[in-house]
């Protein structure tokens, strides 16, 4: 039993580190082409550092953002659930291990399940954001609970949940690359890479407005990439100073008053914003965190351009000798080089969508409309603005950069509130609360402050509004997913038997 569980915290760890994943894809497409064993080993090894790059790049990001969300929220007096899907998926895991099992279980079989899809359906996109993967798997998994799978005290209950979930999970690994890729394939200039983020809907809704956008301007579009700047500010064209000018500037406006208050002994000693003012001097913990921030962008940057190259040729190898069109999905920094204002664009309107969002949520909170205020996480609407800004770009030049990230900025406010009022998530006040509360975990109270923040979370919706059907809610669940899986399967291998008559009468 002790080596079973070894072997599950392996496999959870490894599908988990995009890295590894990606690099053995590579391993397998430079040996399906035949290279040479130096070949091979460089390729491998290229995609693997330029993923753990990229990684500590979005580390680095997240490091500076995680020490102005305290400092914005003391300052403006915001308190209510903060959408953050690692900050929530950790503390989730770890609070309830129950679901963490089941979610790390779900994970491993949906990408089998994956690779099943990509040789016998039409949808030919292999996922392999591991690390988005567990986050949504361990919000299936909860759904699961709710929807009524006693998966603590029943082998069957957990074994339906089980194979629901990683069903429910794999169809949304083809499907979200399927609706991205006619804007990814326009951005990356070839079809070989997809791309594999829980924001993907909300992309393609970007690229869809950037379109609409295009037929309204009637193709009179200027691309965030050509902004002409006088020439006093031409300095604006290097991306670096950009970024670096914007988030500094952005970042004013919550610690300069938050430094005169910490001065005037009005932020209370502990608090997290207290913490990241008293290490060192504010002004200059304001200065090197924008600077972080664009280090962060810059290191990403750097990371995809290694992979990149590589990793195309690679994957069209599996895909003309293993899984025939099959495309790579990865994760969505890998769009940030095509656009690079886009990126800086689409973060602040999104953010100020959520500013907005909030707004919102206070006004239907003091109606008792809603039972929760939903706060702008920083760091979902940065990877998501960010990545809508290019999909939005891409069409509908600057307004498209601008009003897709504003559109999903408000999706992904409101993602979290339904959540809260369908009881899928943690309150104090639902099953999973109680499940919560009885385990008297350490990180009770953080996890009922969170909440998932991507676009693509509402696929939790669809078992989770199935399972309120009385009685019969958890086998509709598992026969609806199950359906769903064999439909798709069979309309692959129809679509593959009518290419074949075709080539006949031909």
């Amino acid at each position: 039993m002790a080596f079973l569980n070894w072997m599950l915290t392996f496999l959870k760890a490894f599908v988990g580190t995009p890295a590894l994943l990606v690099g053995i894809f590579t391993l397998i497409g430079a040996l399906v082409l035949r290279k040479k064993a130096s070949q091979v080993i460089i390729s491998t090894f290229k995609v693997i550092v330029g993923f753990l790059i990229l990684g500590g790049g979005a580390g680095v990001l997240v490091g500076s953002l995680n020490n102005f969300q305290p400092v914005f929220q003391q300052v403006y007096n915001l308190s209510g659930v903060i959408p953050n899907n690692d900050a929530f998926a950790g503390a989730l895991s770890k609070a309830l291990p129950e679901i963490a099992t089941l979610g790390s279980l779900i994970m491993l079989v949906a990408m089998l399940l994956n690779i099943a899809l990509a040789l016998t359906s039409r949808f030919k996109y292999v996922y392999l954001s591991g690390h988005v993967l567990y986050y949504s798997s361990l919000m299936l998994a909860a759904v699961m609970y709710v929807v009524g799978f006693d998966f603590n005290n029943s082998a069957l209950d957990f074994t339906l949940a089980l194979v629901a979930g990683a069903i429910v999970l794999a169809i949304y690994m083809v499907i979200s690359p399927a609706v991205q890729q006619r804007y990814m394939r326009q951005i990356v200039g070839t079809d070989e890479i997809a791309l594999g983020n829980t924001g993907g809907f909300g992309y393609a809704l970007s690229g869809l407005i950037g379109e609409g956008i295009a037929k309204l301007s009637k193709g009179k579009v200027l691309s965030t990439e050509e902004i002409k700047f006088p020439q006093s500010l031409y300095f604006f064209r290097n991306t670096l100073v950009s970024i670096s000018l914007t988030v500094f500037v952005f970042y004013m406006f919550a610690f300069i008053p938050a430094g005169i208050m910490y001065e005037l002994g009005k932020i209370e000693a502990g608090s997290p914003a207290h913490g990241v003012l008293s290490n060192g001097n504010w002004i200059i913990t304001m200065i090197v965190q924008a600077f972080t921030f664009t280090a962060g962008v810059e290191i990403i940057l750097a990371g995809v351009r290694l992979f990149v190259g590589e990793l195309v040729p690679m994957f069209k190898g599996i895909s003309d000798k293993l899984i025939k069109n099959a495309r790579v999905a990865v994760d969505c920094p890998v769009v940030f080089p095509y656009a690079p204002n886009a990126v800086i664009i689409g973060f602040i309107s999104s953010f100020l969508a959520g500013i907005l969002g909030m707004l919102i949520t206070v006004g239907l909170g003091y109606g008792n409309l809603i039972p929760a205020v939903i706060l702008p996480g920083l760091v979902p609407h940065f990877f998501l603005g960010a990545t809508a800004g290019v999909f939005g770009n891409v069409k509908g030049g600057i307004w498209g950069a601008i009003v897709g990230p504003f559109v999903g900025g408000l999706i992904i406010t409101f993602v979290p509130v339904f959540f809260v009022l369908g009881n899928w998530t943690p309150t104090t006040t639902n099953a999973l609360g109680v499940l919560l509360i009885s385990s008297n975990a350490a990180d009770a109270k953080n996890v009922i402050t969170l909440n998932w923040g991507d676009t693509d979370y509402f696929i939790g919706f669809i078992p989770g509004i199935l399972g309120l059907i009385p009685q019969a809610g958890k086998w509709v669940v598992f026969g609806a997913s199950l359906v769903a899986y064999i439909g798709l399967v069979v309309d692959g291998l129809l679509k593959k038997f009518k290419n074949k008559e075709g080539k006949l009468a031909n």
